[in-house]
């Protein structure tokens, strides 16, 4: 029996018991997962090229099995799409892909099996643990969770794919899901105008006290779309009905207003409030539970100022496609403890170079105050994956650490050696935004080996801006950064670097961002191409003496 499989059984103060004593002897729990992992798997086709019967140690797993990225799990995942169900294990078939871009862009299906996905389970009830010990309150009410639909589509083989929220949704406890502001349906609208006008009128019609999903500026999308479908949803709550933008499909349609009464007390209650937004709707909304760490951070005062009085934002928890990596232990930190029982972890120094043979660190080894590189093996057989994610350690539960992610170790921009990461430019725009008095409501710093300079793109939050606002704003900007980055400011001091631009884009340029992705989507602030270049409004060059 796994370590998984042991919590799949427990709930409540006995699951959260069993999960810290496995925290206090966190060495012997990884290494026994990896070895249980390696002996289950050493007969599929990458455990013999492995050599996974010789492997008796930890030790001998680093030896045997190189670090890799993508590119070297890649070739195992098209074998499994095209029908080798013991490419990467054995006994455990593929129950699904989760489908995703990546930072890259690039599209990637990842393995997931029953093992995978009960630990991802585990690891989620821990997490809601936490919310109910903390705040027992939204327990009277009704949840709104933002997610991606659960499958998108099959493998020629039959194999579904679709995105980690959307599964994770329908993975939650039955209880759970019989207070979900809106049902799983209403993700099956291909056209994203009507999914989120059904969203909404059914979300409307609830007293909504929890909100959960990954990205906090998703919320503020959304929120900022009751204003304008506000007539037309109190129309469909006080009928029973559902006037989507754009007509949905006979049968989807059907199963949607089968959910459906005349509620002309709600719409009354609703035209009584006021003009109609998410304060006004959902008064007893409470608690919002998101990304608050690396740069999502930047979104949640927007949002706020869209939410009740004293709204509380909770981290979400740290993971990705390939799996979820850490569990909040409370409201006032974005870290999180490493979800020990479900993977097995590794790390690699900040600034250490990934190579095939690079040593690493385990997770009992690790530094309260350091950063790492992760490195992770699952049980769909991703071996020794380097997720390319920066990590800093914040304390530890017995042996295991407390993480909090930082930013992808891709997100550095480097033209003659500067090096500036996404942090860096974070913090320069905070306090450029607070110098200035403007309000950006998305930005990103690019780089441009033509011309040897930087452009920082721009979408002001609401008001009109004249010209002379902007440069305040780029020259303060880059005042901040020159202060933060000593290499960046040495090179536009001799000359190397070119003096930045501003390049003002056109209202609902951060909107097309966010859409790429749905509701996992992450717009970065750094880079080296514009994406939804189209958006573009015009330029305004560095003042000569600036």
């Amino acid at each position: 029996m796994t370590f998984s499989n042991e919590l799949a059984t427990l709930a409540g103060s006995a699951l959260w018991q069993h999960f810290a004593a496995l925290c206090h002897d966190a060495a012997a729990v990884q290494k026994q997962l990896i070895l249980d992992l390696i002996q289950r798997n050493a007969t599929s086709r990458f455990g013999q090229e492995h050599e996974f019967t010789t492997i008796n140690s930890v030790s001998d797993f680093r030896l045997r099995v190189p670090l890799r990225d993508w590119s070297g799990v890649e070739p195992y995942v098209t074998a499994l799409v095209d029908g080798e169900t013991d490419a990467l294990t054995v006994g455990q078939p593929v129950a699904r892909f989760i489908h995703t871009t990546g930072t890259t862009g690039t599209p990637k299906l990842i393995p997931a099996n029953e093992a995978t996905q009960q630990a991802s389970t585990v690891t989620m009830n821990l997490r809601l643990l936490g919310v109910l010990r903390d705040h027992p309150e939204v327990l009277q009410g009704d949840i709104l969770a933002l997610a991606n639909p659960a499958v998108s589509g099959h493998t020629a083989n039959g194999i579904p794919y679709g995105t980690a929220s959307g599964l994770a949704l329908s993975r939650s406890p039955q209880a759970l899901q019989q207070r979900f502001a809106y049902p799983p349906a209403v993700l099956e609208i291909s056209d994203p105008a009507s999914r989120t006008y059904a969203l909404l009128r059914f979300a409307l019609e609830r007293d909504v006290v929890l909100a959960v999903g990954n990205n906090p500026l998703n919320f503020t999308q959304l929120f900022d779309r009751i204003p304008a479908d506000a007539a037309s949803i109190i129309a469909d709550i006080r009928a029973g009905q559902l006037s989507t933008p754009t007509p949905l499909p006979v049968d989807l349609q059907q199963r949607l207003l089968a959910e459906l009464r005349p509620n002309p007390e709600r719409a009354a209650a609703l035209e009584a409030a006021g003009p109609l937004s998410a304060r006004t709707a959902w008064p007893n909304l409470r608690l919002i539970v998101c990304w608050k760490t690396g740069l999502m951070s930047r979104f949640l005062a927007e949002l706020a100022e869209r939410c009740p009085p004293g709204i509380i934002f909770r981290e979400y928890g740290y993971g990705a496609s390939e799996g979820l990596f850490t569990i909040p232990l409370h409201d006032e930190t974005s870290a999180g403890v490493l979800a020990i029982h479900g993977l097995f972890f590794e790390f690699l120094p900040e600034e250490a170079v990934v190579a095939s043979d690079a040593p690493t660190l385990l997770a009992h080894e690790l530094k309260v105050g350091q950063r790492y590189q992760l490195v992770l093996t699952n049980a769909a057989g991703l071996y020794r994956y380097c997720l390319g994610d920066l990590v800093e350690v914040n304390g530890f539960l017995g042996q295991a650490p407390q993480l909090i992610f930082l930013q992808k170790v891709g997100d550095v921009l480097n033209l003659l050696g500067e090096k500036l990461d996404a942090r860096q430019v974070a913090m320069a725009m905070v306090s450029a935004q607070h110098d200035s008095g403007l309000s950006i409501r998305h930005y990103q710093w690019l780089a441009d080996a033509a011309t040897l300079g930087y452009e920082l793109c721009a979408e002001a939050a609401a008001i009109e801006y004249d010209a002379a606002d902007w440069q305040t704003l780029l020259q303060r900007f880059e005042q901040h950064l020159r202060t933060l980055s000593y290499s960046y400011d040495l090179r536009r001091r001799n000359g190397q670097l070119q003096p930045p631009r501003l390049r003002l884009m056109r209202p609902g340029w951060q909107v097309a961002l966010s859409q790429r992705g749905g509701y996992q989507a992450k717009p970065k602030i750094v880079g080296y191409q514009l994406p939804e270049a189209e958006y573009t409004e015009r330029f305004i060059e560095w003042a000569v003496g600036g």
